[in-house]
């Protein structure tokens, strides 16, 4: 699941060379905030619910074509790791590729640790004492789950708490994805253009490389333990879409060969909106400008993938091919579903769908809904009477609704969202500190000024010497950081 905050350095403007310009922000969208994504994680967040409903309902395992399609709305965590990878590398990708500053890596997973652990800790402590306090017999087995480690150790997924496997996952990208940016820096390029191209070819290898582990993994011949299911590198590709798709959006505007996606990188462009048409391949035009088809691809290729093509439809282990062919399936409705959103297009449908404000409110909410509803279930079956696989699908899911979105709500206005506002508290009272530093030092110890320049400057004017001091925080483009989890409106924030 995603997670979100933001890193902010000003950074002066990129140089002007023969093939570029400046870079210049999407001032389409204030702040770069992409309220879209805000939406689409409510609709990830309720595929996951109605996943883990089905199962435990039973409907998973029925002979139904719908439940079929539920078993695979787990696609839900697919959205979600690769929004985070798209909001929380788009500022290292945009820094990268017009030769500015990169996010500071202090204050980034500074804001990563107040985004998740407050709210994450929060049901942490319900689920252990509740329904787990009998395995926990060291200081040990607190910590292994508290610093979401668990799925580094066998049979160590505490009871109500199993969805946060792709948490921990998740956390574990965040630690990679300061080496990831390192590395495409690393990999160079002359121009803004090739500097992309690099940044796009690393995101590339990084689906490879996932799509190579789940290989090797589900291997009959694997030596890997069967928890390596659950680590980072299987899932690499997911994460790798959204990481290409912050290279695209990050695009060198001044180009005309920003590949499969122009629309991302139109802003500034010398081309029209017509000729960007034309030079979008016909078969890619769909999921460029036309957002309505492409959400339509999605729900086919979900339809596809709910058949045994893609695996079984419960726990059992699947064979390398049908793993394979879930996570191909997975990363084309992804791209289908977040490509369209990130464009400069109306978005038509699906955005209009995701801007209503019951969605954004539930979007808002979505890592509280995350975190309590599998404890929402234990309590239907353990306080409520429900029946284990053997339940009413609809009327389980009305009551973990009902349970859960009250409680995402409280953690959301009485954890998350003051340590949010501590955050934001700190780096202002921390910005200011540092500004009246600055202010100081430039009074104190003003620079030598001849005395001729100094007293030819007219009276009532700054002395020439002063108008040449750069201020303390340079005018220019900023670097903003987050991810999936996160309200993006106060500055693109991670994830």
């Amino acid at each position: 699941m995603g997670c979100r905050g933001p890193v902010s350095r000003p950074v002066n403007a990129a140089p002007i060379g023969a093939e570029s310009r400046p870079y210049e922000p999407n001032t389409s969208r204030s702040d770069g905030w992409l309220p879209a994504l805000e939406g689409l994680r409510a609709i990830a967040v309720l595929g996951v619910v109605l996943h883990h409903v089905s199962f435990l309902s039973g409907l998973t395992n029925s002979y139904s074509r719908a439940g079929g399609v539920l078993a695979r709305l787990d696609v839900g965590v697919a959205v979600f790791f690769a929004l985070s990878a798209f909001l929380l590398y788009r500022p290292f990708a945009r820094a990268a590729i017009h030769s500015q500053p990169h996010p500071l890596f202090r204050a980034y997973f500074w804001h990563r640790a107040l985004r998740i652990l407050p709210g994450y800790w929060a049901m942490a402590v319900v689920a252990l004492t509740w329904l787990n306090i009998d395995y926990l017999r060291s200081l040990w087995d607190w910590a292994i789950p508290l610093l979401l480690l668990h799925i580094y150790e066998p049979l160590r997924l505490p009871v109500g708490m199993e969805q946060t496997w792709s948490l921990a996952t998740e956390a574990t990208f965040y630690l990679t994805l300061p080496v990831i940016a390192a590395l495409g820096r690393w990999l160079g390029g002359r121009t803004p253009l090739a500097r992309a191209r690099r940044h796009l070819a690393l995101g590339v290898a990084l689906v490879a490389a996932g799509l190579a582990w789940n290989a090797y993994a589900h291997g009959p011949d694997s030596p890997l333990p069967e928890m390596s299911w659950l680590w980072l590198p299987a899932f690499l590709d997911w994460f790798g879409i959204g990481i290409m798709l912050a290279v695209l959006a990050s695009w060198p505007p001044s180009t005309t060969s920003s590949p499969f996606l122009p629309n991302l990188a139109s802003h500034g462009s010398d081309r029209g909106e017509e000729d960007l048409w034309s030079a979008t391949p016909r078969g890619l035009r769909v999921l460029t400008f036309a957002p309505g088809t492409s959400w339509l691809i999605a729900g086919v290729l979900l339809w596809i993938a709910s058949t045994p093509i893609a695996g079984p439809r419960a726990l059992e282990p699947a064979t390398p091919v049908e793993s394979i062919t879930e996570h191909l399936l997975f990363l084309l409705i992804v791209w289908c579903v977040i490509a369209p959103l990130v464009g400069r297009g109306s978005g038509g449908v699906p955005r209009a769908l995701l801007l209503r404000p019951p969605i954004i409110f539930l979007g808002r909410i979505s890592y509280g809904i995350f975190l309590w509803h599998l404890l929402a279930l234990e309590a239907c079956f353990r306080l409520l009477g429900f029946t284990r696989m053997n339940s009413s699908f609809w009327l389980l899911l009305a009551t973990t609704l009902a349970l859960a979105i009250p409680a995402a709500t409280a953690t959301y206005y009485l954890v998350e969202r003051p340590f949010q506002q501590l955050r934001r508290f700190l780096e202002k009272r921390r910005t200011s500190r540092t500004t009246g530093s600055a202010s100081l030092v430039q009074v104190e110890t003003p620079p030598p000024v001849p005395a001729l320049a100094a007293a030819s400057d007219p009276a009532g004017h700054p002395a020439l010497s002063a108008r040449l001091v750069l201020p303390a925080h340079p005018a220019g483009p900023q670097h903003e950081g987050g991810d999936s989890d996160e309200k993006q409106g106060r500055r693109e924030r991670g994830e």
